[in-house]
């Protein structure tokens, strides 16, 4: 599975043997907010370049799911959703 992960910030959490499994769903939900606030800003402002975003927020929301963690329930019942 970490072989389908381009993000190595993502591959390095997952192969991190001192993170407990709550360690490392924090630790993606952290990256996993991070990134959907990027989104935000930019499609708020002037179209820029993908660098990366879009398939580092997938492999983090891939990886959350296989470790039982399903943040997108909680999307859409905020003000900021995209």
């Amino acid at each position: 599975m970490l072989d389908k992960i381009q993000s190595p910030e993502v591959r390095e959490i997952m192969n991190d043997p001192n993170l407990t499994h709550h360690d490392r769903i924090k630790k993606l939900m952290k990256i996993r907010d991070d990134a959907r606030a990027e989104q935000r800003m930019a499609s708020e402002g002037p179209t820029v370049d993908d660098d990366g975003l879009n398939s580092k927020l997938r492999d983090v929301e891939m990886l959350l799911d296989k470790l039982g963690e399903t943040p997108a329930v909680e999307e859409g019942k905020g003000a900021n959703t995209l």
